[in-house]
């Protein structure tokens, strides 16, 4: 049997979208099938008008597409803030809105499984799984201007106190390290391409600070 009978799809939207927009332009339905990675028959079947050009294959989703973009929004906001989304924190508030929005619940027990989950990262390409960093509190409220206050305070008191500081004498290295008691940290939901995914709902008397200092 030809490999090509055998090829799994995996497309987007988008990728729909503009294969069948290339169509129009005058695209054969071939050629814009293998370029945007769309099945032919999915092509002609919405181009011919048997299947509509915006519905997904498969059954529909409990959630329609504006309420689950709305998800994916909050998920990318709370990254930024550092407090990512968890797979458990999603399944949970999906079955809440489902339950408040007064809809037919045909998840086990009331709440989403893997089958959703996998879906939802699919249907949501902006969306992965990352491992956290973890970040305390306090090391998390730093920014640039209390780090630029923080040196200019220590200039004045250099100044007022007629401190050498140009003294070779007076240069030390210095080195901090925090070990955190509980490492590993929980894979959750974040925006793909985050170079970094910090956690900062950790408790800070879980890690410990260490301050090397030598000559």
């Amino acid at each position: 049997m030809s490999s090509t009978k055998n090829k799994y799809y995996k497309y987007t939207q988008e990728n729909l979208n503009n294969a069948l927009d290339a169509i129009k332009s005058g695209l054969p339905c071939a050629t814009a099938a293998k370029k945007y990675n769309v099945p032919r028959t999915t092509l002609i079947g919405k181009i011919k008008g048997i299947y509509p050009e915006n519905c997904r294959s498969g059954v529909s989703t409990i959630l329609n597409p504006e309420e689950e973009e709305l998800l994916e929004k909050w998920i990318i906001n709370m990254g930024k803030l550092g407090f990512p989304v968890t797979k458990s924190q999603l399944t949970d508030s999906v079955a809440l809105l489902v339950k408040n929005l007064k809809r037919p619940n045909n998840f086990a027990d009331g709440r989403p499984g893997r089958h959703w989950f996998e879906g939802f990262l699919r249907r949501h390409p902006q969306i992965t799984e990352r491992v956290t960093q973890n970040l305390s509190t306090s090391r998390g409220a730093v920014t640039k201007p209390k780090i630029e206050k923080w040196f200019e305070e220590i200039d004045d008191f250099f100044k007022s106190s007629k401190i050498n500081i140009v003294d070779p004498r007076r240069i030390f290295n210095t080195d901090e390290s925090a070990l955190f008691l509980s490492p590993k940290g929980n894979k959750v939901l974040v925006k793909k391409g985050s170079k970094t995914v910090y956690d900062r709902s950790g408790d800070d008397k879980e890690c410990l600070t260490v301050l090397i200092t030598g000559k």
